[in-house]
């Protein structure tokens, strides 16, 4: 059985675990602070991102809070 930690999740799921809009994910995105796991193709290919790197990226802003 996989890990649900590993599992894909699309933006606005990692949007909600980490309490932040959409606008602020896509800034975490583009300044390094979260990775993409991948895009899909297209134009406006959704974004998804590891589960596990969300969560613990959201454990550390509750750290640093």
């Amino acid at each position: 059985m996989t890990n649900t930690q590993d599992h894909l999740i699309g933006a606005q799921a990692a949007a909600v675990i980490l309490n932040v809009d959409r606008s602020t994910l896509t800034r975490m995105v583009q300044s390094g602070r979260l990775a993409e796991a991948m895009k899909l193709e297209g134009r406006t290919g959704a974004r998804l991102f590891r589960r596990s790197d969300v969560e613990l990226l959201r454990d550390e802003m509750a750290k640093a809070s």
